[in-house]
C-alpha cells in the first residue's frame, strides 16, 4: 500500500494548476551598436525533451569538482551515491536506485562500455577532463541497446573534437601528493574531419595512514597512463562516422604500510597488488536512405586482462567482448516514427582464483583452486514505435528479443515510456520495463577478496531478471527574466523476479552467493529543488529515501550498505564574467546495515555528513583552482576489521561505509587555447 500511496501522491502534485511559463535559459546583454549573446553557466539540468528522465552533468559542472575520474564526477549529484568497495583496493563503486552500478547499463556515446572484468576498477579509467557531459537515467532503458538497462543508464559523451579547444593541459596536485596530468589535443583538417587525441597520467608518491593508524595504506600506491584517440567524419551528402580508439594501464599496490610488490605472498606481511591492461575501441556510422528514414550501425570491441593479488590469494581474470548494432529509422507519419534493428554481442570471461591455506582462511571452500568462465553468444532483434503528439505527450513502446547462449534462455524484453506536458515546462513522465543481466561472482563482488571469507557458490547461478517502473515531474517556476525555481519529484520501483544474493549474515567467516530465494525490491523517492535567490548564485536541495530489501536465509532485510536516506546540498556562485567561481557541496548521509551487526550501533552505521569546496579564478587562456575534499574530516573508524592479524579469519577489509580518506587539499591549473 505505501508503493501506490507515493505513487498516488506524486500524481497529485503532477495534475496541480502551477503558474508562469519559462523562459528560455539565455541571457541577452546588450551592446551598442551590436548584441552578444551570452549562456548561462549550468553545472546540471533536467533534460526537458527527453522522454526518459534524464539528469545531465555538464563540463561545468564537473569543473567544480576535483573530479579526477568519473567516480568522484557524481559527488553534487543526489541521483548517484558513490562508495568504496573495500578499504584496499581504492576501486569505487555507485549506486542508482538504490541499488549497486552493475544494474545500471554504463554507456560510452551510447554504446555499451563499462561491464562484467572492467566493472571493478572502471570508474577509474575515465578521466573527469575528458567528459564533456553525463547524463543520467532513472528507469528502465530504450530497447535498442539492449536488456541490460534495469534501474537506469549512464551515458558518458567525451569532448568532440570539431567542438573543442585546440590544446587542453590540467595540472593537479593533492596534499597526498598524488599528481595528474591531462593533455587534449583538436585538429579540426577542414570541415567535415576533425580529430582529437587525449592523454591522461597518475601516480602518487606519498603512502598515508589517516584511518585509526592501523597499519595499512589509506589509498593503494598507483600508476595509470591513459590515451584516446577518436575521429570524426561528416560528408556533406549526410553521412556521419565517429571512432575511438583507448587504451589504460594501470599498477596499483597496496596494504601494510611497509609492503613492497617483490614481498608478494610473505606471510609476515599483507599485500595487495593489481595490474590491468584494457584496450577498447567502436566505430558508428550513419547515413540518410531519403528524407525520411536513415541506417547507423553501431561495432564495438574491448579486450582486458587483470592480474591481482590479496594477501596470499592470487586474481586473475581475462575478458573478451564484441557488439554490434545495426538501426534502421523511419518517419511513418505527421506523428509517428519507428526503429528497428538487430544486435549481436560476443562476451568470453575467464577467471581465476588461487587461495593458499592458511588459518583456515581460504577463498573458496571446495576446493583451493576455482576456475570460471562465461561465454556468451546474444543475437537479438527490437522494435520500438513513437507516438509524439507535439511537445504535449510523448509515447514510445519497444520489444527486444534476445536468445542468450550460455544461459539457454529465450528474453523477451517489453520497455514503455510515457512523457506528457499539459502546461510547458510541467512535465509527467513514467516508464515501466523488464531487464536481464549476467552476474558475475567476482566481479560484482570484488571487496569479498578483501576478506579472508571463504567463497561458497550454492548451485547454479541463473540469469538475473527484474521490472522497473516509476514516475517523474519536473516544472519550472520563472522567478524573473533570467532566473527560474526547478523542482523535480519522483517514484521507482525494482521488483527482482530472480538475483544473485550475497549473503553475508550467516557467518562472519563465510560468504554465501546463490539464487533468490524469496523477495528482492527497491523503493526509491527523491526531490530536487534548484533555485536562483540572485543573479549568478544557484542552490540545490535534495532529499532521497530508499527501501532496499532483500531476502536472506528466508528473512526480508535491508539490503546492506545502503543508505536509508540521503540529502545534497550544492551552492553554486560565479562573479560576473566568471571571473571567479565558488563551490560548496554537502552530503547527508543517513544509516545503512551491516551485515552481522558490524558495529556498536545494533547493525546500522552512524549518519555523516560529507563536504567538499572548490575556488576557481579564471583568467584569459587558464583557470587556477583550489579545493577541499572531506572538510568536516569525517572517516570510518577501524575500517579493517582483524588487521593486528591480516592471515587470520578475523580479516576482514570489507566493511566499508563512510569516507575511507580524510581531509585532502588540492591545487590545479587548466590552460586552454582555443
Amino acid at each position: 500500500m505505501k508503493k501506490f500511496a507515493i505513487i498516488a501522491f506524486v500524481i497529485l502534485l503532477a495534475v496541480g494548476e502551477f503558474p508562469a511559463k519559462a523562459q528560455d535559459t539565455v541571457t541577452k546583454a546588450k551592446t551598442l551598436p551590436a548584441f552578444s549573446i551570452r549562456h548561462k553557466l549550468e553545472c546540471r539540468f533536467q533534460k526537458l525533451s527527453s522522454i526518459e528522465q534524464n539528469e545531465v552533468i555538464t563540463a561545468d559542472g564537473l569543473k567544480g569538482l576535483a573530479c579526477c575520474n568519473l567516480g568522484e564526477s557524481f559527488e553534487n549529484s543526489a541521483s548517484v551515491d558513490v562508495g568504496y568497495s573495500d578499504a584496499v583496493t581504492g576501486c569505487k563503486q555507485i549506486q542508482l536506485l538504490g541499488l549497486t552500478g552493475i544494474y545500471s547499463q554504463m554507456m560510452l556515446e551510447n554504446i555499451p562500455f563499462l561491464r562484467g572484468v572492467a566493472a571493478p576498477y572502471g570508474l577509474g579509467f575515465v578521466p573527469g577532463q575528458w567528459l564533456e557531459s553525463i547524463s543520467v537515467s532513472k528507469g528502465a532503458g530504450t530497447v535498442k541497446n539492449g536488456y541490460e538497462s534495469i534501474t537506469g543508464c549512464i551515458n558518458l559523451e567525451f569532448e568532440k573534437p570539431q567542438r573543442g579547444n585546440r590544446f587542453t593541459l590540467n595540472l593537479y596536485e593533492n596534499s597526498d601528493l598524488k599528481s595528474e596530468i591531462t593533455a587534449k589535443l583538436n585538429h579540426r583538417f577542414n570541415d567535415n574531419l576533425s580529430t582529437g587525441l587525449y592523454v591522461f597520467g597518475t601516480k602518487n608518491l606519498l603512502r598515508v595512514d589517516h584511518l585509526g593508524h592501523d597499519g595499512f595504506m589509506d589509498f593503494p600506491m598507483q600508476t595509470q597512463a591513459n590515451i584516446v584517440n577518436r575521429w570524426l567524419y561528416q560528408a556533406d551528402n549526410g553521412f556521419h562516422s565517429i571512432s575511438l580508439i583507448n587504451y589504460v594501464y594501470e599498477n596499483r599496490f597496496g596494504g601494510q604500510m611497509e609492503f613492497q610488490p617483490e614481498m608478494w605472498k610473505n606471510d609476515s606481511i599483507y599485500g595487495f597488488g593489481g595490474t590491468t591492461k584494457r584496450l577498447h575501441f567502436f566505430t558508428k556510422n550513419g547515413f540518410p536512405i531519403n528524407d525520411k528514414s536513415s541506417l547507423g550501425t553501431q561495432i564495438s570491441a574491448s579486450y582486458i586482462h587483470q592480474d591481482a593479488f590479496y594477501g596470499k590469494s592470487d586474481y586473475c581474470a581475462k575478458e573478451k567482448n564484441f557488439y554490434a548494432n545495426i538501426l534502421y529509422d523511419r518517419e511513418l507519419g505527421a506523428f509517428t516514427s519507428m526503429t528497428a534493428g538487430i544486435s549481436m554481442r560476443y562476451s568470453d570471461i575467464d577467471e581465476g582464483i588461487y587461495s593458499d591455506p592458511y588459518l583456515g582462511a581460504l577463498i573458496f571452500s571446495n576446493d583451493t583452486l576455482a576456475w570460471g568462465q562465461m561465454c556468451e553468444v546474444v543475437p537479438g532483434v527490437f522494435g520500438e514505435y513513437t507516438l509524439k503528439l507535439g511537445t504535449i505527450f510523448t509515447t514510445t513502446a519497444g520489444l527486444r528479443y534476445d536468445y542468450n547462449s550460455f544461459f539457454h534462455r529465450h528474453l523477451i524484453t517489453p520497455r514503455l515510456h510515457l512523457r506528457w506536458e499539459p502546461v510547458e515546462t510541467y512535465i509527467i513522465r513514467a516508464s515501466i520495463g523488464r531487464g536481464f543481466r549476467a552476474a558475475n561472482v567476482i566481479a560484482d563482488n570484488f571487496g569479498i577478496l578483501a576478506s579472508s571469507r571463504n567463497i561458497h557458490v550454492l548451485g547454479n547461478i541463473d540469469i538475473e531478471e527484474s521490472w522497473n517502473g516509476g514516475v517523474n515531474f519536473t516544472k519550472n517556476f520563472q522567478l524573473s527574466k533570467d532566473r527560474t525555481i526547478k523542482l523535480t519529484a519522483d517514484y521507482y520501483h525494482t521488483e527482482f523476479v530472480n538475483q544473485l544474493v550475497a549473503d553475508l549474515d550467516a557467518s562472519p567467516f563465510e560468504a554465501y552467493f546463490n539464487n533468490l530465494e524469496g523477495r528482492s525490491f527497491s523503493d526509491v523517492v527523491q526531490m530536487d529543488v534548484t533555485i536562483e535567490p540572485f543573479r549568478n548564485f544557484e542552490v540545490t536541495l535534495a532529499g532521497k529515501l530508499n527501501n532496499v530489501k532483500c531476502t536472506y536465509h528466508n528473512v526480508l532485510m535491508d539490503k546492506p550498505y545502503t543508505s536509508k536516506w540521503r540529502g545534497l546540498l550544492v551552492f553554486t556562485y560565479h562573479t560576473p564574467f566568471e571571473k571567479w567561481r565558488f563551490d560548496l557541496t554537502t552530503q547527508l548521509n543517513g544509516p545503512m546495515r551491516l551485515p552481522l551487526n558490524v558495529s556498536e550501533h545494533n547493525g546500522y552505521s552512524k549518519p555523516y555528513i560529507y563536504m567538499l569546496g572548490q575556488v576557481t579564478r579564471k583568467f584569459k587562456h587558464s583557470d587556477l583552482y583550489v579545493g577541499i575534499e572531506n572538510i568536516t574530516n569525517y572517516v570510518q573508524p577501524h575500517p579493517i576489521a582483524g588487521y593486528q592479524t591480516p592471515f587470520s579469519q578475523s580479516f576482514d577489509a570489507s566493511v566499508v561505509y563512510a569516507p575511507l580518506m580524510g581531509r585532502l587539499f588540492y591545487l590545479g591549473f587548466r590552460y586552454n587555447i582555443r
